[in-house]
C-alpha cells in the first residue's frame, strides 16, 4: 500500500507545478476536480514495457515505496505507481495526472489491472479517495 503522506505530498507538488466496475466516483468541488478515469487490462509484458518506457525514454524519476515503484514524469505532471511482485494486484499500474486550468487543479486517476481484481479495485479506490481529499483541501484553502 502507498504511504498516504507521500502520495499527498507528491500530488500537492504536482498541483503547484503545474472502469465501469470501479466503485470510486468523481468528485468536483467548485471548479477543481478529482475523477476516476479509465481502467484497462494489462499483462506482464505490457507492464514491463510501460515501466521501461517511463524510466527510460521518458526519463521518469524512480523510487521504491514498499510494494510499489513510483515514477514521476514531471514534464507530464504525472506520477505512475507500479506494483512490485509482492503486491497482490501485480502486475498493475496507477497513473495520477494533475492539470491546472486557470489555476484550478484537476486530478485524473487511470489504471491498468493485471493481478488480483479485488486488490486492484481497493488500491485504485484508495487513490481516487485520496485525490478527492486533496481537492477538498485545496477548495478550503482557496
Amino acid at each position: 500500500m502507498i504511504g498516504a503522506a507521500r502520495l499527498a505530498s507528491a500530488l500537492l507538488i504536482l498541483t503547484v507545478l503545474a472502469s465501469p466496475d470501479n466503485t470510486a466516483e468523481a468528485v468536483s468541488v467548485g471548479r477543481a476536480s478529482a475523477e476516476a478515469g479509465e481502467v484497462a487490462q494489462i499483462d506482464a509484458a505490457a507492464y514491463q514495457q510501460m515501466l521501461d518506457e517511463a524510466t527510460g525514454e521518458k526519463g521518469g524519476a524512480q523510487s521504491e515505496e514498499g510494494d510499489t515503484i513510483r515514477v514521476e514524469l514531471s514534464a507530464e505532471s504525472t506520477v505512475l505507481f507500479f506494483t512490485k511482485a509482492d503486491h497482490p494486484a501485480h502486475p498493475s499500474v496507477i497513473s495520477v495526472t494533475v492539470r491546472r486550468e486557470e489555476g484550478v487543479p484537476h486530478i485524473l486517476t487511470d489504471g491498468w489491472r493485471g493481478g488480483d481484481r479485488r486488490a486492484f479495485d481497493d488500491w485504485f479506490t484508495a487513490f481516487v479517495r485520496r485525490n478527492a481529499g486533496i481537492v477538498r483541501q485545496w477548495q478550503r484553502n482557496n
